[in-house]
């Protein structure tokens, strides 16, 4: 009786929890490992909880802070600087020239005709007093023995009014006008022989043919140029044009300096002599003439010549060395300063010219007192340099 009892009180237990319970305990046993009892082993949620601790552990270690790298120290740049030295000076307005003679004269004839014959061409030297072209005298000729055929008929027209006047045969009226028929022809036959000794061109003056602008058998009018005659022994001049800024700046009696392309090297000086008031139609320039200082070179006209003229007004500007330059476009460029703190300081400038050797800038070096001159090429804004001593 008792052990019935017993096992009837182990299916009420069981029949008690029901068909879900069972499930449950099925479950719990397999999350232990086993299907009825865990005092044999470790719980399964231990081994979980030591899986999760493994993965904290690797992302942890995964994610730990980079190594901190050292900064890399900047050698500083050794360098010279120069004085920014401010100075009143005379920017040179440059232009191109020709040489050409102080005394430049034009030959032509004074009626006009067919050239007969030039005896020089350009380039050749001549004489005072010699034949350089002649005109075709054959209508010349014919008008100068007219002239002279009528001034004879004048003459005997009036002496013979002059005798009969005597003998009181024709009146003084007539005698008058015979006289000045006379004189009349006189004059005509004067201008035909002037025209006929102007039919000729002779060489006025010793000198050298510069341009030769009619040939033979060619007709000109009268006074139309056949030759330009350079008379030698004279001072030599330079022809230029400058534009309406430079001429403002320029002055009669401002000194140039000319360089000849024939000479090479040699150094020749000038003045300004003249300057045109106007400008030339064509090309808007004003033409100015520059008087070269005496010299013992052979020049001839027509040497190209390149000239730096002087204006005796003067403007102070910042005088720096050309190397202290860099990055110019135009007349933009930049320098570099220290700083106290021993870095360089990249500053704008703006360039005026080049003067010799030197740059003359305009603005940009206010209170700059010192620009880098050499090492300014391994630059960069805010790098540290090292001023070399002198």
């Amino acid at each position: 009786m008792k052990r019935n009892s017993g096992a009837s009180l182990i299916g009420l237990r069981t029949a008690s929890r029901g068909p879900g319970l069972r499930r449950d305990d099925n479950a719990f046993a397999g999350m232990t490992g086993s299907g009825s009892d865990s005092r044999d082993g470790v719980p399964a949620f231990a081994g979980m909880t030591m899986l999760l601790m493994a993965v904290v552990i690797m992302m942890m270690a995964g994610c730990k802070p980079a190594p901190v790298k050292e900064a890399v120290k900047v050698e500083p740049v050794k360098v010279r600087v120069a004085p920014v030295v401010i100075q009143e000076i005379s920017l040179p307005v440059r232009s191109g020239g020709i040489v050409a003679t102080s005394e430049e004269i034009k030959l032509s004839f004074k009626t006009g005709g067919i050239v007969a014959r030039t005896y020089v061409k350009e380039g050749d030297a001549v004489k005072q007093g010699q034949l350089l072209a002649v005109l075709n005298l054959s209508e010349i000729n014919a008008q100068v023995n007219q002239a002279k055929n009528g001034y004879d008929k004048a003459l005997r027209d009036y002496n013979r009014a002059k005798n009969l006047y005597v003998d009181s045969v024709a009146t003084l009226e007539q005698m008058q006008n015979a006289e000045t028929a006379m004189n009349v022809s006189k004059s005509v036959l004067d201008i035909a022989q002037f025209n006929q000794s102007h039919s000729k061109i002779v060489a006025p003056k010793s000198g050298v043919i510069l341009r030769q602008l009619v040939k033979g058998n060619e007709l000109v009018a009268s006074g139309y140029p056949v030759y330009a005659l350079g008379i030698s022994g004279k001072n030599w001049i330079i022809r230029t044009a400058l534009s309406d800024r430079d001429i403002v700046k320029v002055n009669i009696g401002d000194s140039a300096s000319v360089v000849i392309d024939a000479w090479p090297g040699q150094p020749f000086t000038a003045v300004v002599s003249q300057i045109d008031e106007s400008s030339n139609p064509m090309t808007g320039t004003y033409e100015t003439e520059l008087k070269l200082n005496e010299n013992k070179n052979r020049l001839a006209s027509g040497f190209i010549a390149n000239i730096e003229i002087f204006p005796s007004r003067k403007v102070s500007y910042y005088l720096i060395p050309m190397a202290s330059v860099v990055e110019a476009d135009g007349r933009v460029g930049y320098v570099y300063e220290v700083t106290p703190t021993g870095t360089a300081k990249k500053v704008k400038v703006t360039i005026a010219t080049l003067y010799g050797a030197q740059a003359a800038i305009s603005g940009g070096l206010e209170n700059v007192k010192e620009v880098v001159s050499e090492g300014v090429a391994y630059l960069t804004d805010g790098m540290p340099v090292d001023i070399k001593k002198q």
